[in-house]
C-alpha cells in the first residue's frame, strides 16, 4: 500500500504543479491531481478512438457487417464518419459556449463519457447483415465521443500556463497513445484466436477499459463553477447559441484565427482519412491479417507516444506554427508513400512516420488555439476549432470512400490524401506564430 502511494506521488510530481486556483465545489482535491486525472481521461477515451474508430470496428464493419458488399463497404464506412461528424460540427460550438457560460463543462464531460461507454457496449450485439444498426450505433457513439472532446480540451488552459501548454498537450496525447497500447494488449487473445464472436467481446472490453480509467477525471478534475454571472443549467443551450452568433458576427476581426482554422480544416481532412481507413486499406490493399494489424497498431501507438511528447516540447521551444510546418511536410510524404507502398515492409515504414505525426498534429494544433484566444472564450473557440476539424473529418472519409468506389482502387483514394496535406501546408504558411505570453493573437 505504501509503495503504491509512493508511485502515485512520484507520478504526480512528474506532472508538475497546476496553475489552476483552488476549484469551487463540494470536493476539494490536491491541485497536482487535476493534471493526473486529465491525462488519465485521455488514456481512457483513446480506447474508443483506437478500437472503435480506427482499428477493430472498421474492419469488423466492412468484413462482417457489410459482408459481400465490396467497395460499397468503403463508402458506407465513410458515411458513418461523415454523418456523425457533421452533427458534431453543428453541436461543438454551441456546447463549447454553453460550457463557458454555465460553468458546467465537467458535468457535460461526465455525461458524454458515460453515454459513449454505454453505446460502445451496444456494438457487441451487432452481427453480420445488421448494416443499419451497425451504422446507427456507431454514429451515435462517435457523436457523443467527439462532443466530449470539446469539454475535455476546455480544461487545458485551467491546468497549464501559456508557456506549458504545448508540453501538457503533448503529454495528453502521449497518455492517449499509452492507453491505446494498453487496450490493444488486453485484446490480443481475443483478436488472434477468434472470429466475429470474440471480436464483439473486444467491444465490451473497450467499454470497461474506458469506464475504469475515466473515473479519476470524473472525481478529481476541477469542479464546475457556481455563482456570479453563470447561467442556470436549463438555459445553457440557448445562451451558448447566442454567444456563438455574437462570435460569428465579429469573426472579421480575427484574421489570424480565420486563416489557421482554414488551414486546419484542409489538413485535418487528410488526418481523419488516415484514421478512418488505415486498417481497411492495410487489410484490403496490402493483405494484412488481423494478427498483423494488431502488431502494426501496437507499434503505431508506441511510436506515437514519442511523437506527441517530442513535438510538444519542440512546440514550446520554436512555436506551434513552425512545428506544424515540419509535421505537415512529413504528412505529405506519408500520404504519397502509402499510395505507392506495394509490400508490407514498405507500408510499415510509412505507417511509423505517420504515427510520429498523428498525435503531434492534433496536440500542436490544440496548443495553437490556446495561445490564440482569450481564456474566457476558449471553450467557445474550441467549439469553432471543433467545427473546422469535424467538418473536414466528415468530408475526408467520404471523399476517400467515393474515390475508392468510383475508381475501384484504394490507392488512388490514398493519393488524394497526400494532396490534402500539401494544400493545408500552403495555407498554414500564411498564419503568424501566436503570442508566447498569453496575449491575444487571433485578432491581429
Amino acid at each position: 500500500m505504501v509503495s503504491s502511494l509512493v508511485r502515485v506521488h512520484l507520478l504526480v510530481r512528474c506532472i508538475g504543479p497546476s496553475r489552476n486556483p483552488q476549484p469551487v465545489g463540494i470536493v476539494v482535491t490536491p491541485a497536482k491531481l487535476d493534471r493526473l486525472s486529465w491525462l488519465l481521461y485521455d488514456f481512457a477515451n483513446n480506447s474508443f478512438s483506437v478500437m472503435i474508430v480506427t482499428f477493430v470496428y472498421p474492419v469488423y464493419f466492412k468484413s462482417v457487417v457489410c459482408a459481400g458488399l465490396g467497395n460499397l463497404g468503403d463508402l458506407l464506412w465513410g458515411i458513418n464518419g461523415s454523418l456523425s461528424l457533421m452533427v458534431v460540427a453543428f453541436l461543438s460550438p454551441i456546447l463549447g459556449a454553453a460550457a463557458d457560460l454555465s460553468g458546467q463543462k465537467k458535468k457535460l464531460l461526465v455525461a458524454s463519457g458515460f453515454l459513449c461507454i454505454f453505446l460502445t457496449f451496444q456494438l457487441a450485439w451487432v452481427e453480420s447483415g445488421m448494416v443499419f444498426w451497425g451504422m446507427a450505433i456507431f454514429i451515435s457513439a462517435n457523436i457523443v465521443y467527439q462532443t466530449g472532446q470539446v469539454f475535455y480540451n476546455a480544461f487545458l488552459p485551467d491546468l497549464a500556463s501559456p508557456q506549458e501548454v504545448g508540453r501538457l498537450s503533448g503529454y495528453g496525447w502521449a497518455s492517449a497513445y499509452l492507453g491505446g497500447i494498453a487496450v490493444l494488449l488486453l485484446s490480443i487473445p481475443q483478436l488472434q484466436n477468434g472470429g466475429p464472436e470474440k471480436t464483439r467481446f473486444v467491444f465490451i472490453l473497450t467499454a470497461l477499459f474506458y469506464l475504469f480509467f475515466a473515473l479519476p477525471a470524473f472525481f478529481f478534475l476541477p469542479s464546475d463553477q457556481t455563482g456570479g454571472n453563470r447561467l442556470r443549467w436549463n438555459t445553457f443551450f440557448s445562451a451558448g447559441f447566442q454567444q456563438v452568433k455574437r462570435t460569428l458576427s465579429r469573426m472579421d476581426q480575427y484574421r489570424q484565427l480565420r486563416r489557421f482554422l482554414l488551414a486546419y480544416f484542409v489538413y485535418m481532412e487528410g488526418v481523419s482519412t488516415i484514421v478512418y481507413y488505415t486498417s481497411i486499406y492495410a487489410q484490403d490493399t496490402l493483405g494484412f491479417t488481423t494478427a498483423e494489424l494488431v502488431y502494426l497498431y501496437l507499434a503505431l501507438q508506441t511510436v506515437g507516444v514519442g511523437g506527441a511528447i517530442g513535438f510538444g516540447l519542440l512546440s514550446d521551444r520554436i512555436g506551434p506554427r513552425t512545428t506544424l510546418v515540419f509535421i505537415l511536410i512529413l504528412w505529405s510524404l506519408v500520404g504519397l508513400g502509402a499510395a505507392l507502398a506495394y509490400s508490407k515492409a514498405t507500408f510499415w515504414v510509412v505507417a511509423m512516420a505517420g504515427a510520429l505525426c498523428l498525435a503531434s498534429v492534433q496536440a500542436v494544433s490544440r496548443s495553437m488555439i490556446v495561445l490564440m484566444v482569450e481564456r474566457e472564450q476558449q471553450a467557445e473557440i474550441f467549439g469553432f476549432y471543433g467545427i473546422s476539424g469535424k467538418l473536414s473529418s466528415a468530408f475526408g472519409p467520404l471523399l476517400f470512400g467515393l474515390i475508392s468506389l468510383l475508381s475501384g482502387s484504394q490507392r488512388v483514394a490514398m493519393l488524394s490524401v497526400g494532396l490534402l496535406f500539401l494544400a493545408g501546408l500552403f495555407l498554414l504558411l500564411r498564419v503568424e506564430e501566436p503570442g508566447r505570453k498569453g496575449e491575444v493573437a487571433y485578432g491581429r
